[in-house]
């Protein structure tokens, strides 16, 4: 029995095909979730209902609870674990996020009904150029980008302060669950990535 070749035009049909088929649920009406529910649960934007997992650092593995984080100090990162799916969301880039903590009082306003106990977490992925965010200035309560220096405000919902960005950090909204747990409450509030 021949062996079936496989050249350069199969990974192109493939695709071809995999796009026309989520055409085709979004054309029965079977919307934009169907199309979701036919990714890698691990690929998946933030969930609503999600935990949120520590990657780095002393909590490493542990999903997040406000008293992990202390008042002001240097951001948490990790990403969003499907609790439903079992499985942690690191495979799409997009997903990393950073959690930091601040007293509830100074948070602005219009973003306090997307924050948890003085939680905040943002995309740790730069609007600028897509670098990843590692930098907290503690005494602005600023991220910075190591990249090119963009500044965003946490407390005016990742507002540029500084550097080339032009557009403010994406942000979820978070919540705490019955199992005092910071879990996904909103989807961001804009598309993650950078915008320049």
């Amino acid at each position: 029995m021949a062996k079936r070749q496989q050249g350069p035009g199969f990974r192109k049909d493939r695709r071809s095909l995999m796009i026309g088929g989520a055409g085709l649920l979004v054309g029965l009406g079977l919307g934009p979730s169907a199309v979701e529910a036919a990714k890698k649960p691990d690929r998946l934007p933030p969930q609503v209902g999600d935990r949120l997992m520590i990657t780095k650092g002393a909590h490493k593995d542990k999903f997040l609870r406000p008293e992990m984080l202390e008042v002001n100090q240097a951001p948490f990162e990790g990403f969003p674990y499907g609790v439903e799916d079992d499985v942690l969301r690191r495979r799409n880039r997009f997903n990393r996020l950073l959690f930091v903590r601040v007293e509830p009082d100074a948070i602005d306003d219009e973003i306090a009904p997307r924050a948890a106990d003085g939680v905040l977490v943002y995309s740790a992925i730069c609007t600028h150029t897509g670098c990843t965010i590692k930098s907290w200035v503690a005494e602005k309560q600023h991220l910075r980008c190591h990249c090119h220096l963009s500044e965003f405000a946490v407390l005016k919902g990742g507002s540029v302060r500084g550097g080339p960005a032009r557009a403010p950090l994406p942000m979820l909204g978070v919540a705490v669950d019955d199992e005092g747990y910071v879990v996904v409450a909103e989807a961001f509030n804009r598309k993650p990535g950078f915008k320049n």
